[in-house]
């Protein structure tokens, strides 16, 4: 063990944050409002082993207290406090150590907020606390009860661990650039237990002291994000105060919805693009359909469409407004969760501001102290391209809600076109039977002046050459009447048809003089 590795009064900061209540779109969302409770009293009493019991009778559960942001810990049970303290004893290299903590649930607007800190103190009997190697912060995280997979907050969560450093890292870190960026690894790599640790990010200064941050916020199914602060100065000891813990739970809660939102919209994303295509492939199958060669030499023939196109078409017009209606619903939420990171990110920079304006009245820290560009940086730079690449996906999915629409609107026509044709059809059809049953009744009805009836049901010789057939007479009548009824109503058909043929005849002759010469 080197003093390289030796940190004073280490400190772990848990921010976890869950959904308060469902919205109206998440109403079958499974999950459990009370779910981080639980956890916390889980992370307590099993991983921890400490004495204190995070249960029910520290909150208020019933009758939560109202208001924008309330302490949901009651308070007569914890001696007026605003959190549950607890405390026990570790040996680390033979080296008898208190770790002291608290827990502290809040309820901010309509998230649930858990604020834990497990720490060493920095005095202890008005004794300064010796220096502890790095690999008391196994001692923080038993079985890495404090990360995301054992946490499952709905929002979210950060880790931030703080740390003093001696006057030899001081000089260190001057001395060679990388030397925090060496210790905050040997840091991470005690804390969590396994391969998966969290990729570096970037690495700062925070009211006036080195900042590191770690976790990549595009990757949401592997996403842990921690920050380890070294403490080299005394401003930031006087800075970091209550009044900031506060600050920074607010700052972490919009974070984290941020960041909910956009990994929401990746997920959505990917439905959508899935959507997208099978849109896209269905218009084009649909109107191959109707292209194929044997419709269009049915069409050109006056045969129009068979009744099994003709209903597959109808389906398709009654399934594509159904589909329109739930992709543009898709691309509404889309839109809302780009709102949702507009609006928070709002709210970050909002709080920034505040802690700006608080440090410049106190009038006695200086700009390096004040500088809050660390925490700026993921609301100018990074939300913006989280709006940007959601703007970017609207407009390319956009397009394919008006091909939706069109689509229906060509295939409503083909249906009209198509069932237009078959009316007409049917009226030649009912014209032509009828012509021909009239002709047929006037045949019948001059019967009398063709085949003399005296006496009745005279057999009558068929005028066939080479032929003698004789008939009745009343079946010589019918015969007559429904031959002259027939040949009506083929030549009324025949006179339809050849109106039609005319019709495309001279159709052919217009579009041939349209035509440019070779």
């Amino acid at each position: 063990m080197t003093q390289s590795s030796k940190i004073y009064a280490p400190n772990v900061y848990l921010f976890a944050f869950h959904l308060c209540k469902a919205l109206e779109s998440e109403s079958h969302s499974p999950v459990e409002f009370a779910s981080l409770w639980q956890k916390c009293h889980d992370i307590l009493q099993t991983k921890l082993a400490v004495s204190t019991k995070f249960n029910d009778s520290y909150l208020h559960k019933k009758e939560e207290p109202v208001g924008f942001r309330v302490d949901l810990i009651n308070k007569q049970v914890v001696g007026n406090r605003k959190s549950l303290p607890f405390d026990k004893e570790i040996s680390v290299e033979n080296q008898p150590i208190t770790l002291k903590g608290f827990a502290q649930p809040l309820r901010i607007n309509d998230s649930y907020a858990l604020g834990l800190k497990i720490f060493v103190p920095q005095n202890v009997n008005s004794i300064k606390t010796p220096a502890v190697d790095v690999s008391i912060f196994q001692e923080f995280n038993p079985d890495n009860c404090l990360l995301p997979d054992f946490v499952q907050s709905y929002f979210g969560q950060t880790l931030l661990l703080t740390a003093g450093l001696s006057v030899e890292q001081n000089q260190a870190a001057r001395a060679d650039s990388q030397f925090l960026q060496a210790l905050g690894k040997q840091c991470l790599e005690k804390l969590i237990s396994g391969q998966n640790l969290p990729d570096f990010s970037r690495q700062g200064e925070l009211f006036g002291s080195p900042i590191l941050e770690y976790g990549n916020p595009s990757q949401p199914d592997s996403y842990c994000h921690v920050i380890i602060w070294f403490f080299n100065t005394s401003a930031t000891d006087e800075i970091w105060d209550e009044t900031r813990y506060s600050d920074f739970m607010d700052l972490f809660l919009y974070r984290n919805k941020i960041l909910r939102a956009y990994h929401d919209s990746r997920k959505l994303y990917l439905v959508t693009r899935e959507e997208y295509k099978q849109i896209e492939l269905d218009i084009d199958n649909t109107f191959k359909y109707l292209q194929r060669e044997q419709s269009q030499q049915r069409g050109s023939k006056g045969a129009g469409l068979k009744q099994q196109e003709l209903e597959y078409l109808k389906d398709q017009m009654i399934k594509m407004p159904l589909r329109a209606v739930n992709y543009a619903r898709m691309l509404s939420e889309l839109q809302k969760l780009e709102n949702t990171i507009a609006i928070h990110a709002q709210n970050y920079q909002n709080k920034l501001n505040e802690i700006n304006l608080d440090l410049k009245a106190a009038k006695k820290y200086n700009d390096s102290d004040a500088d809050l560009s660390f925490l700026a940086a993921f609301s100018k730079e990074t939300c913006p391209q989280f709006q940007r690449q959601i703007q970017a996906d609207l407009g390319y999915f956009t397009h394919s809600s008006g091909l939706l629409d069109q689509a229906t609107e060509a295939i409503r026509s083909v249906v009209a076109i198509e069932e237009a044709y078959r009316n007409a059809k049917l009226e030649v059809t009912i014209q032509a039977v009828g012509f021909g049953l009239g002709v047929a009744g006037v045949v019948a009805g001059s019967s009398p002046y063709l085949i003399k009836q005296d006496p009745p049901n005279q057999i009558v010789a068929l005028p066939l050459p080479f032929l003698k057939v004789e008939i009745n007479s009343f079946a010589f009548v019918l015969l007559i009447s429904l031959g002259a009824g027939a040949l009506v109503w083929g030549g009324v058909l025949l006179l339809a048809n050849c109106k039609n043929l005319l019709g495309k005849f001279k159709n052919l002759l217009s579009r041939n003089k349209q035509l440019p010469p070779p």
